[in-house]
Parts: C-alpha cells; structure tokens; sequence
C-alpha cells in the first residue's frame, strides 16, 4: 500500500500550496552499516538551510524516513533544539531515541518541532482581531533608518541593518514606495517608485517603514487596509507583525485568522414580505427618497416609476427592479452615488438596502425626498421610518441549546498550517508566507472590505523551518544511530522525501 506526506511546492519560506508526496519515491536513500560505540553515534543525515556538498548533510524535506535493514536492533536518534522557556536562546540540543527491531522503521514530517521542557504554550505575541494600522505602515522596528541620502536615481540603499529586510519586501521612505530585489549586507538593491509612488530625494536618517496597502493597486488607492472590488488583497508582510533584524521571527504557522466586517444596511421593518407580495404603490407612478450611502453625501430625491401593471414586490419590472435600476444608473454616473453600490433584496421578509461595500463605514440611510414627487416611504404598505444597521464584525460564536455549548462560526480565512489560507474551511483563496508575512488572497463574495486579524506571531513556532537559525531553530536538526549489540553490525537505511 503507498504511503504518502505532505510536500511543500513553494520556496525556503514555504508559502506555496502544499502537495501529497508518495512515500514509495524517496528523492534520496542511504544505508549505513552502524556498529556499538558507547562514546560516539553515527550521523546519519545533517539537516542544513541549504544543501551542502558535505557527506550526509541535506536541506529543508518533507519527510525523513528510517528503516532497519539490518539482522539486529537500532537505535534510531533525531536531535532537536530544547527550549526552557519561550526566550531561550540557548539552542541546546536534545535527542528522541528510538529502538528499532529489524524490520521496524519510523517515519516522521518535516513538521515544526522542538523539545520544551514545559508544557507552556509558546504563543509567542498574540494579535487578537486587530484592524491594521490605519496609516497601513509600520516603522521598522528599533528605529532602523537609512543610512545614507538619497537622490532620485540610486538604486543601492544604505541602511542601519539588512537583516530587517527580505528579498520581495516593499520598503516605504516619505512616500515613496520601493521593491527589495537583492540584499548584501546592509545595502539593500531596490526598484524605485514602484506602485504609483514618485521617485524621490530622501534625507540621511529618514525612518524606514514596512507597507501594508493593497499591493494589486497603487499605493494611496485606498486610505485604509481592503479587498479590491473582486475581492483581492496582497501585502510583503502581514500588518508589521513578526519582523525583525534578529531573534524569534516570524507568523507562526496555524494561527492566522481574518474577518471581514459586514456591510451596512437599512431595511424598511416590514414582515413575511415575498416577491408576490402588492406593495400598495399606485402604478405608473413616479415616487422618490433621499439615500445617503458609506457615510458620504446623500443623494437627494432618487426618483423610480412603477410599472404600469406589476406593482408587487417582485418580477423583472416590479418595484425592487425600479429601484435597483435607478440606483444602479447612479453608481455610474457622476454624483453621490457614483461608484457607491447599493443592492436592494427581500431578506427574512423584508425589503433590505444593503451597501456593497464592507469597509468598517459601510452604511445605507433612507429618507424622505422633498422635490414634490410621490413619497416612497409612508406611501401603500412602505413604512415611513426605516432602520439602520451600520456595519460590523459579526458574531463570532454560535452556541447550542442543547448541549449549552458555543463553537466559532464557518466565517474566516484560516491558514492550514502549510501556508495555505481557506475561506469557510475548504475554499483555497490564498498564501501567506510564516517568514516574511506576505499575504496575498481572494474572497469573490467580499470585495472593498475591511478586515480583522488574529495571529501569534514571534515565537519559536514562527517564521520558517528552520534547523539552524540563531535563536529560532524549530526543525529536526541530525539523525544520528547506535546499535545495542555489541558482536555484529546493523544496517540502517534512512531516506528523504
């Protein structure tokens, strides 16, 4: 029967979607003939940042596997980094011994781990449903600046400290935006003016700040952190969080959570409405409100007429199309409304106006017009004093009455752990990379909105695998064997995938 892993198709920073891997097709295979030594192991597999051309040594894998081909038993021993706390900096070692009968074998993923000698969470920092910033820029940490000035046209920018910065990073000095291509030492090699912004003279000492807008846009598009009107987001980090020159670094993986707010909405107060419901306006009769959308200036007497025969709730030509129809010819043309859509529906029995947009100031109020023409509200079965609901974060938490239990609702993006983000459990809509942060999804059904996050961030379950990174290694370090048996060789064979 094969057996499979999971494989990263992306990068070191693994941010890619991830793929089954069969078992049964090893990308590198080794036996080794292990004798007793009560002073010294043998190495069997060195795990390393980079492949190395020293014997036994590999980079990043998705899976290692141990078997013992041998006539006698093994020990099969996997080093990991112990942790005393969620600070260490120690990088201590420790070692998880297996003892292996012939024929036995283990096998374990390339998964984050380390030895605690607690059973604390290392949480790292928790992020709890925080908006971003709203400039949707940080400072570099630890008052980090440019090192040198700059005039227009230099494309190599000095800076306190590179190891602030990640190839793909967008820098931001005044308001110019700049792409991090190569990185020597505290030079960093950039694209300047990219996203919409100016190439500019820049003063020594200017602060370095980390980006955040809507990368599939200019840079001042938007005044706040939202999806597109198709719903995308993209950023190099995620929100500032996790960056740093040196130390734990880093998104851990597993804990990213975004919610989108709601959009606003005024519905008229009316019940057990449905299409074929008479909505008592006189046909062939032209009727007005005043409509104020997304907190902007109200559109005064938007006008509709009824048909000269339907005047039910319902159809193609009755009075929720009239609307729709109305305000849909002022989304495109020059005015209040312009560019600002609203989506009128029968919703619980109710005639809902609702924003099309969910940013945090999403909202929809319905008035009285005042030109003279037939007042909409008050007039057949409308009533005269609509309500409105501003926008929101909805309710997290549904709970049951019968067992008296609550759960999360089915209404974030969630990252699986392999730098894949859901929506609703199971629609793949995105990556986000644990290293740098960068982010990039898209939500169809949430375009222009605001959002939420909840991440843990800096700990030593953050950032890449890493088996050798200062103050941050989270991986299998060495696989390394013995043999109890003193009078005869075992063979171990361990394979990579």
């Amino acid at each position: 029967m094969t057996k499979y892993a999971i494989q990263y198709t992306g990068g070191a920073l693994g941010s890619k979607k991830i793929e089954k891997v069969d078992l049964s097709k090893p990308v590198s295979s080794t036996s080794k003939s292990v004798t007793y030594s009560q002073a010294d192991n043998t190495l069997l597999l060195d795990v390393a940042d980079a492949v190395s051309e020293t014997a036994a040594q590999s980079g990043q894998f998705s899976a290692v596997r141990v078997r013992n081909d041998g006539s006698v038993a093994a020990n099969a021993i996997f080093a990991y980094t112990k942790y005393t706390s969620e600070t260490d900096t120690s990088e201590a070692v420790e070692f998880v011994q297996y003892l292996l009968a012939p024929d036995e074998e283990i096998t374990l993923p390339a998964s984050r781990a380390i030895i605690a000698t607690t059973n604390e969470q290392y949480d790292g920092t928790p992020i709890t449903a925080e908006p971003p910033a709203a400039a949707m820029k940080i400072v570099v940490p630890d008052t980090e600046q440019l090192n040198e000035a700059l005039d227009t046209s230099e494309t190599d920018v000095d800076v306190d400290d590179g190891n602030y910065f990640l190839v793909g990073d967008l820098l931001r000095i005044d308001d110019e935006i700049m792409e991090v291509v190569s990185i020597s030492s505290n030079t960093l090699t950039v694209v300047r003016g990219s996203h919409g912004s100016t190439k500019a003279a820049h003063l020594a000492n200017a602060s370095l700040e980390y980006p955040f807008f809507n990368a599939y846009h200019d840079f001042d598009k938007y005044s706040v952190c939202q999806t597109d009107d198709n719903g995308r987001f993209k950023a190099q980090n995620f929100f500032g969080y996790g960056r740093g020159g040196s130390g734990k670094l880093g998104i851990t993986a597993g804990s990213v959570a975004i919610q989108f707010y709601e959009a606003g909405f005024a519905k008229l107060g009316l019940s057990d409405i449905t299409s074929n419901t008479e909505s008592g306006l006189t046909a062939s009769t032209a009727f007005e409100f005043d409509i104020t959308v997304d907190g902007g200036t109200t559109f005064d007497n938007l006008s509709f007429t009824t048909d000269s025969s339907n005047t039910k709730f319902g159809g193609s030509n009755g009075v929720i199309a009239k609307i729709q129809d109305a305000l849909d010819t002022q989304y495109y043309t020059a005015g209040n409304l312009f560019e600002k859509k609203v989506i009128v529906a029968i919703e619980g029995g109710d005639v809902i106006f609702r924003s099309g947009s969910n940013l945090s100031t999403s909202a929809v109020v319905l008035g009285a017009g005042s030109s003279g023409t037939a007042e909409f509200l008050g007039s057949g079965r409308i009533p005269a004093s609509p309500t409105s609901v501003d926008a929101r974060l909805a309710q997290e938490l549904e709970f049951n009455p019968v067992t008296n239990s609550s759960s999360f609702k089915n209404i974030f993006i969630r990252d699986d752990g392999r730098g894949n983000l859901k929506y609703r459990t199971t629609q793949d809509v995105g990556t986000v990379n644990y290293e740098s942060g960068a982010i990039d999804f898209t939500v169809g059904d949430k375009p222009n909105a605001e959002f939420v996050v909840s991440v843990l961030h800096t700990s030593p379950f953050s950032g890449k695998l890493n088996a050798a990174g200062a103050d941050r290694a989270n991986s299998l370090k060495q696989v390394l064997a013995n043999t109890p048996q003193q009078k005869c060789e075992s063979i171990l064979t361990i394979e990579t995938f």
